[in-house]
C-alpha cells in the first residue's frame, strides 16, 4: 500500500487535536465523486471540509491530513445511533475519517476493498483502535440524514479483511544515516508511540526490518532496529527501504 500526500487547504483541517482528545474510531465515507475531485475539493479554501485519506478504484490512497489533526469530516450529528459517540463533543475530534472514490451505489472493486481494509488495520495498530464494528463506522451512524458510505460496502466486510498485525521485511541494508535529527521510538511505527531516544543528523543507525506505519509527509516506512525501536525511514538516507529489494533472480550490481 503506497500512500501519496496531498495538500490540503488550511481552512479545511485543525493542526492537532482538543486537549486529552486521540483517534478512538474511523469513519467510512463514500467520497460521491472521482479522485481528482476530492484532491481538488480538499484543497479548496472554500470547501472547509476534508478526511484524511481516500482510497481511490485503483487502490491508490491519497493522504490530505495528518493522523495526529483533525480532519472536518463527521462533525455534523443527526440522529446519531453510534453507541460511543461522546456527548456534546464534535466527533472530528476523536475520529480518523477515510473518504472512498465512487458514488453510493457503486460497486467498489476487489482492490478497493483490501486497500481500504488494509489501512483500516494499519490506523488501528497504530493507534490501538479495536476493529469491530463500535470502532469502525460508517458516515451515517453519526449523521443519519446521510447514506454515506452507500448501499455495497459494509464494516463487517471491511473488518473481515482488516488486520492490525504488521509484517515485517528484512532491511535490504545494514546501516542507514540520520538526515535531520530523529527520534527513535519504543512500541510501535507511530509517532503516537513513546521516544526513547533523539539522535542528531549523521548518526549511523543499523536496521534490521522495515514495516509499513504511520506515513509521515506520504512516506510510511519506518525501521526497526536490533533493540525493537522504531524510526521513522523518511528521516534517513534510505528513505524507502522496498525500492532496494532485489527482484528475484536479480543480483547486486548486474
Amino acid at each position: 500500500m503506497i500512500i501519496q500526500r496531498f495538500p490540503c487547504a488550511t481552512t479545511n483541517f485543525m493542526q492537532g487535536r482538543p486537549a486529552g482528545m486521540k483517534p478512538e474510531a474511523i469513519v467510512v465515507h463514500i467520497s460521491t465523486g472521482t479522485l481528482a475531485s476530492a484532491d481538488s475539493w480538499f484543497n479548496d479554501p472554500s470547501a472547509r471540509v476534508s478526511s484524511h485519506y481516500i482510497v481511490a478504484k485503483s487502490g491508490v490512497v491519497h493522504q490530505y491530513v495528518e493522523e495526529a489533526d483533525t480532519a472536518f469530516h463527521a462533525g455534523v450529528v443527526v440522529q446519531p445511533t453510534w453507541p460511543l459517540l461522546k456527548p456534546n463533543v464534535n466527533p472530528n475530534f476523536y475520529t480518523i475519517g477515510i473518504e472512498h472514490e465512487g458514488q453510493e451505489h457503486d460497486v467498489w472493486p476487489e482492490i478497493q476493498i483490501q486497500t481500504s481494509a488494509a489501512l483500516i488495520g494499519s490506523i488501528a495498530g497504530r493507534w490501538g483502535i479495536p476493529l469491530d464494528d463500535q470502532h469502525v463506522i460508517p458516515h451515517h451512524a453519526i449523521r443519519a440524514t446521510k447514506t454515506c458510505p452507500g448501499s455495497f460496502i459494509t464494516i463487517p466486510t471491511l473488518l473481515g479483511h482488516a488486520s492490525t498485525v504488521t509484517t515485517e521485511t528484512p532491511s535490504p541494508i545494514q546501516s542507514v544515516d540520520a538526515i535531520a535529527t530523529l527520534n527513535i521510538r519504543d512500541g510501535n511505527a507511530s509517532r503516537n508511540s513513546p521516544i526513547v531516544a533523539v539522535v542528531p543528523p549523521g548518526k549511523t543507525l543499523s536496521p534490521v526490518v522495515f514495516v509499513e506505519g504511520e506515513a509521515v509527509n506520504g512516506n510510511q516506512y519506518w525501521y526497526r532496529d536490533a533493540n525493537g525501536h522504531f524510526f521513522w525511514a523518511g528521516g534517513t538516507t534510505a528513505p524507502n527501504p522496498a525500492l532496494l529489494i532485489l527482484p528475484r533472480g536479480a543480483t547486486a550490481g548486474g
